[in-house]
């Protein structure tokens, strides 16, 4: 989604109310929609009844509303890191925006979405506001010509230069269903409304499977939902007390009872987990209610879930530095060296920038000034590029914990020319080449600052406070090593390359 040129974090902060709709919208097509006001209405007119009445069309699908008033957001980016495992980098910059929204007078934010939007690649974004010179002259400088005041002077407009053009011919309708929800008093925080006009619902309806993956333990129609469903409306109190409402209204009683019947059987195969969901059922409506525990529990889940993809990813990685090291002895005949120097024996940059052309990184070796320092303003480009599978969101930008461990007697040892496989004399399926260090050993991946390992705490240097390592060993191959499973004997014979052990 592009919208604004620099401002990531605000698109991220209303996008995370589209999300959930993109799909719909990507789906929909047409538009059904009440009587219109009577000819002659003007803008202004129709915008002192809601305050995006004038912003909405025949095209319109979604309308959010958020209360950045509300918003903790420090809370809510964590909320959002421990589900998507992405960590905020701009929090400080939301915070000052905000900011100026107080400064400005500003109302709540307002996204809208419709057909258009797909092809604009952006929704189009409102602001109210009473002192809307202020406020513009306060943020143009962030958004550029993706920010104009609106033609009433009561709003920020946000979107593309086209969108923005649209605007002054736009031709408001009247649209309750989708703005009803939103003069709810007991909505929650932020709330965002989709409908699904009887065209959409048709499309979607031929587009969905009649039938839930086979694997899927409940029977469910996805055809058979989006055919009952007119509208859903979700309603959602940001952490640090979260909590999600649902809607969902349907297009008659039967609908409603195949919907409530559907969620039903699902939270019933997946109790405990769903215990602390609520299924309300009332006139053409169903009402699903998420607590905080489960949201809690949602976190944790999604947690486990990333790290083991995470886990999965390392693996592959290190089975993938496992056939580079091969393919870079064959091509230069020997393995690669602990760090590229310069002529006065300087180091200059990390092992692993030596095969990256051997691990589909061939146009990043290119870019690099070999003769000048990762960190030279020549190499920029390597501070804010990983390689894939290097990387983790609990780590610094940049930094990995595959490390090369020196030890007395290890394939990184000395400042000699670099080893070759026959200098490996130990048993290769017993030695070790490279080790997922722990955390606080983290270096960033192009940094040739050597992982020394103390011969007299060689233990704690490479397991940390973990319980096992990963490691990559000679003849290619991953082992998860457990610390209950070796002592330092062990573990230093597994580190030497001709020591006989």
């Amino acid at each position: 989604m592009i919208l604004f040129k620099r401002a990531t974090a605000a698109q991220r902060a209303v996008a995370l109310w589209m999300v959930f709709s993109a799909a719909l919208i990507s789906l929909a097509v047409g538009q059904e929609v009440r009587e219109g006001l009577p000819g002659g209405a003007l803008i202004n007119d129709l915008a002192a009844s809601h305050p995006v009445s004038a912003y909405i069309d025949a095209s319109t699908l979604l309308v959010a509303e958020i209360d950045w008033e509300k918003l903790d957001v420090d809370a809510f980016f964590k909320t959002v890191q421990n589900l998507t495992g992405d960590r905020p980098s701009d929090t400080a910059m939301v915070k000052d925006l905000i900011g100026k929204l107080k400064a400005g007078k500003a109302g709540r934010i307002y996204v809208l979405a419709g057909q258009q939007t797909l092809s604009d690649r952006s929704p189009l974004v409102v602001i109210p506001t009473t002192e809307a010179p202020t406020l513009f002259d306060s943020i143009k400088g962030l958004f550029g010509e993706n920010v104009r005041i609106a033609p009433s002077g009561s709003a920020l407009l946000f979107g593309t230069p086209d969108q923005l053009d649209r605007i002054e011919s736009l031709t408001p309708i009247s649209h309750d269903d989708i703005l009803t929800p939103l003069r709810d008093a007991n909505r929650l925080q932020h709330t965002a409304v989709i409908t699904l006009p009887d065209t959409s619902r048709e499309l979607l309806a031929k587009l969905w499977p009649a039938a839930a993956p086979y694997r899927f333990p409940v029977k469910v129609s996805p055809r058979q939902a989006v055919a009952d469903i007119h509208r859903l409306i979700l309603s959602v109190r940001t952490p640090p007390d979260p909590l999600v409402r649902l809607s969902l209204d349907t297009v008659n009683d039967e609908a409603t009872d195949r919907i409530h019947e559907s969620l039903a059987a699902i939270k019933q195969q997946f109790d405990p987990m769903l215990a602390g969901v609520t299924l309300n059922r009332e006139q053409q409506r169903i009402i699903v209610e998420i607590d905080r525990k489960t949201i809690e529990f949602v976190e944790t889940l999604a947690s486990e879930m990333r790290q083991s993809a995470a886990r999965s990813k390392r693996v592959s990685t290190m089975k993938q530095l496992g056939i580079a090291f091969y393919n870079y002895h064959n091509r230069e005949k020997h393995l690669p060296p602990r760090c590229f120097v310069d002529r006065d024996g300087n180091p200059l940059h990390s092992w692993l920038v030596a095969v990256l052309p051997d691990i589909d990184n061939l146009a990043l070796y290119r870019s690099i000034r070999l003769d000048l320092p990762w960190d030279a303003d020549e190499n920029a480009r390597l501070r804010r590029t990983v390689p894939a599978g290097f990387g983790s969101q609990q780590l610094p930008v940049g930094h990995t914990v595959i490390r090369a461990p020196v030890f007395p007697g290890s394939l990184w040892h000395g400042d000699g020319p670099p080893k070759r496989l026959k200098d490996i004399t130990d048993p290769v399926a017993n030695t070790i080449l490279l080790i997922e260090a722990p955390d606080d050993a983290s270096i960033h991946w192009a940094d040739p600052t050597p992982w020394i390992i103390s011969q007299d705490n060689l233990m704690n240097d490479v397991f940390g406070d973990r319980d096992d390592a990963r490691v990559l060993l000679a003849d290619g191959s991953v082992l998860l090593l457990k610390r209950a499973d070796v002592d330092q004997q062990t573990l230093k014979a597994m580190l030497t390359i001709a020591a006989g052990d």
